[in-house]
């Protein structure tokens, strides 16, 4: 079940309620989210808490009141007995919070109980019941990954795997399905594999291959030419080209981007900052119509590099000899 709760925000008192739907869901545990702040990036924080989880957004809006120049609100998204991450709805709030803004004199409805403010009041409710459908419509994207959830758009996903053959199995039906989907497909390889060797298994598993090759639906980069540009990396670059491909894709009429990259070339002294941009990544990929999947050789990661990686990760299967042994519904 999800709930979308529209709150003023206390940093004290805790999230004081304006308006829910499902209007008649109890909900007291709102309260308790401000305790868990310190995971706040760019005002969006998660709240975990054993069968639910809940996905918020603080924001701002202008204010007269005279004991401030704003009022401070938050809207959460509450999902209660789902193996899903918050994360996913991230893109969902901002939109939600950019209609909201858009209302003028919002802070009047939150005090008022003038005619005006009462108007304001039902377009409030009007924008919580079409996000709350919308939220309730994120049922997700066949990844056909051999994983028995649909994840939606801003999935980030790492997929551990000890031979070629499991990196195969999961990474040629990932591509297919986007291709098939109308999604732009880009796909970082690395020493490991070469262009012409990926090019060639994947016109052995999809038909038409080379229509979509000359429509320009996939493109396949080396790492040098996508992660070590100059020889040096630098993940804001990086971050930066994935924004420019996606409003490719978009300009372009496919309906989202669909990413893989393989990090056989991290070295341990790229190790923390790929790192960072594991993490940072999530922020950009909860924006946007995108799915990524991160490949890592279970065999050249140590048990701490496993942890860091399935911890900057939404989503987390480890393959062994063709058998998905684990998958790991992170926050």
């Amino acid at each position: 079940m999800r709930v979308l709760i529209l709150s003023h925000f206390n940093m004290i008192k805790g999230p004081i309620e304006v308006l829910k739907i499902p209007e008649d869901f109890p909900f007291n545990d709102l309260k308790n989210i401000p305790k868990h702040l310190n995971l706040v990036h760019k005002d969006f924080f998660i709240y975990d808490y054993e069968t639910f989880k809940t996905a918020n957004l603080v924001f701002r809006v202008p204010s007269k009141m005279g004991r401030t120049d704003y009022e401070e609100l938050m809207i959460s998204v509450v999902s209660i007995n789902e193996h899903v991450s918050p994360k996913i709805f991230q893109s969902t709030l901002k939109k939600f919070e950019e209609e909201l803004t858009n209302i003028k004199n919002l802070y009047k409805v939150l005090y008022n109980s003038s005619k005006e403010s009462v108007t304001k009041l039902l377009e409030i409710k009007e924008l919580l019941h079409k996000y709350h459908q919308e939220i309730n419509n994120i049922d997700g994207l066949n990844l056909n990954v051999n994983l028995t959830n649909n994840f939606p758009w801003g999935t980030h996903i790492c997929y551990f795997y000890q031979k070629e053959e499991d990196l195969m199995d999961i990474l040629l039906p990932y591509i297919k399905t986007g291709l098939e989907n109308n999604e732009f497909c880009v796909w970082v390889i690395s020493e490991d594999l070469n262009e012409k060797e990926v090019k060639t298994k994947l016109e052995t598993k999809i038909k038409n291959f080379n229509e979509f090759l000359k429509k320009g639906q996939i493109e396949i980069f080396p790492f040098t030419e996508w992660y070590l540009k100059d020889g040096e990396f630098n993940f804001q670059r990086v971050l930066d080209k994935w924004v420019q491909k996606y409003n490719y894709a978009i300009s372009h009429g496919f309906s989202g981007v669909r990413v893989t990259g393989h990090t056989a070339w991290v070295e341990k002294k790229y190790w923390k900052d790929f790192s960072e941009y594991e993490e940072e990544i999530n922020n950009v990929v909860g924006n946007y119509r995108m799915i990524v999947l991160c490949t890592y050789c279970i065999e050249k990661c140590s048990i701490d590099e496993i942890l860091g990686i399935i911890k900057t990760h939404q989503i987390a299967t480890i393959r062994k000899e063709g058998f998905n042994l684990l998958k790991i519904f992170s926050s």
